[in-house]
């Protein structure tokens, strides 16, 4: 089954905040979903988007209850930039990174299968992020010792 890859509109983002939740469930932290399709909405679609978005569709003889109408993956704390190989190579960009957790093997196989290389295990990277207070302390220069 083919899918239509296109940039996402604004009445997506219900649609797009439902796959968040299920990705959040699947890798078992409903509870760390803190974005709503009205953050989504705003975000995304203002005079100076603060990301961009791709939205798979699938055809209309393929929907069912199973299989519906768009298909993706997110993230539900904050915008982030989720890119299509395509049209990263076509924008000159020169890697495509992502996060997996590790014990999502499906995935690891998968992406492997897909010439991806675990920067962890190949190289000893560790994946960091700040949030929240520590975000704000960080944009204020007030860093911890």
């Amino acid at each position: 089954m083919e899918c239509v890859l296109r940039p996402c509109r604004a009445e997506d983002c219900a649609e797009v905040m439902r796959m968040i939740k299920e990705l959040a469930e699947f890798e078992e932290l409903p509870d760390q979903v803190q974005i709503s399709d009205q953050v989504l909405r705003e975000d995304g679609f203002a005079n100076d988007p603060f990301y961009r978005c791709l939205v798979a569709e699938v055809p209309p003889e393929h929907r069912s209850q199973d299989v519906p109408g768009k298909a993706g993956i997110s993230t539900w704390k904050t915008c982030t930039s989720c890119l299509s190989s395509e049209i990263g190579v076509e924008n000159r960009c020169t890697q495509l990174k992502f996060v997996v957790l590790d014990w999502n093997r499906t995935a690891i196989d998968f992406y492997q299968g897909q010439g991806a290389v675990d920067l962890t295990t190949a190289e000893g990277w560790h994946f960091f992020h700040v949030e929240g207070d520590a975000l704000k302390q960080l944009a204020q220069g007030q860093l911890g010792h």
